[in-house]
């Protein structure tokens, strides 16, 4: 049964990539969102797509700012160290971090990605619904994303009045 419940099946993983994002944590989320039968999109810089470490061309599904993290059911952050300087100076990848920490997403994360964290400001934030991707992290994102959401952090946003 697609989107039921304690699955990810049907569901969408959103990516926020840059060039030179580690293209070992690309394959393996690809494989992982395959195995889940969940589906994956590219969130990048150019409608042009991007080059992962080791050279690969690959195509952007959306281009950031026409694709908020509010259309995904949990998202990943899978970029260079270049890639992250660059974006935290984008209100649009900011934001895209921002929104999914604010609607209880669950955040997949390379470590290279700490500068876009800190200037969306959740890298003091960090709690259990963020999942390391640097070592071999994809499966375990995969795995919380069942839950569809990490509700603890509900607590923790403020509200707006």
């Amino acid at each position: 049964m697609l989107n039921g419940p304690e699955t990810f099946a049907g569901r969408k993983l959103g990516v926020l990539v840059s060039d030179g994002a580690d293209a070992s944590v690309v394959e393996q989320l690809l494989a992982e969102v395959e195995e889940e039968e969940a589906q994956v999109e590219f969130v990048a810089p150019k409608v042009g797509g991007f080059l992962t470490s080791d050279g690969a061309k690959m195509v952007a599904d959306q281009k950031l700012g026409g694709g908020p993290s509010v259309l995904y059911d949990a998202v990943a952050v899978v970029v260079s160290d270049d890639g992250a300087r660059r974006l935290a100076d984008q209100p649009a990848a900011r934001d895209f971090v921002a929104d999914a920490f604010a609607h209880c997403k669950f955040i997949g994360y390379v470590a290279a990605a700490t500068p876009l964290l800190e200037a969306a400001g959740v890298a003091a934030r960090i709690d259990d619904g963020f999942v390391p991707l640097d070592t071999d992290g994809a499966a375990q994102l995969l795995e919380r994303c069942r839950d569809l959401r990490f509700w603890e952090r509900e607590l923790l946003v403020p509200v707006m009045q």
